[in-house]
């Protein structure tokens, strides 16, 4: 079975590996028959992610070209590759074919993409100052800490400090940076997804 994100294939030659990635969808008429079977369902009902591009792999009888209605949609064919990107907007769409119309129709629903992940709470644990600037704080291993300073709260201008290097061990993360220079300096931290 094919998943709706592809798989990938490794083809061996010559002890070179390559790679391919599946098409999306395949979409076929056996023995020309009067429906799309698409990753061998008969007519589905395909959800689509708005703003994501799909491909559908056809071949299907010469009688029965396949045909995205879309905007932005490839031209009809019985054989070869269409990729289309779905529309940003919340419309739903249908697939036919490109002779028999709404005879030989499919619905396609669009879905909005995936919500960006929630931040996690991030708490300083502690902040030392000697030959580097240290900071503990909570959090997970695809957020980073990101040290600024300042030496002048009038100004609105915050400057990265350098992180030398920053760990993630049981649920704290040291981050390890530069000494900010001059003798009234100000340090804030921010967050950031890695």
């Amino acid at each position: 079975m094919i998943s709706p994100r592809g798989a990938l294939v490794l083809v061996v030659s010559f002890n070179t590996i390559l790679s391919a990635t599946a098409a999306d969808f395949t979409v076929q008429t056996p023995g020309g028959q009067f429906a799309f079977q698409i990753n061998g369902q008969n007519s589905p009902t395909l959800s689509l992610e708005r703003g994501r591009t799909y491909t559908f792999d056809v071949t299907t009888s010469s009688f029965h070209p396949f045909r995205l209605n879309g905007p932005g949609a490839p031209l009809p064919t019985f054989s070869g590759t269409l990729t289309w990107t779905v529309p940003a907007a919340a419309v739903n769409y249908t697939y036919d074919c490109g002779v028999h119309g709404i005879q030989l129709q499919g619905t396609i629903l669009t879905i909005a993409p995936p919500a960006p992940p929630e931040p996690p709470v991030i708490k300083i644990l502690s902040i030392a100052l000697g030959s580097q600037l240290v900071i503990r704080s909570t959090g997970t291993n695809t957020w980073s800490v990101l040290p600024e300073f300042n030496t002048n709260l009038v100004s609105t201008n915050w400057f990265a400090l350098t992180v030398n290097s920053n760990r993630f061990v049981n649920g704290t993360n040291e981050t390890f940076c530069g000494v900010p220079p001059g003798t009234n300096v100000f340090v804030r931290v921010r967050s950031a997804a890695n």
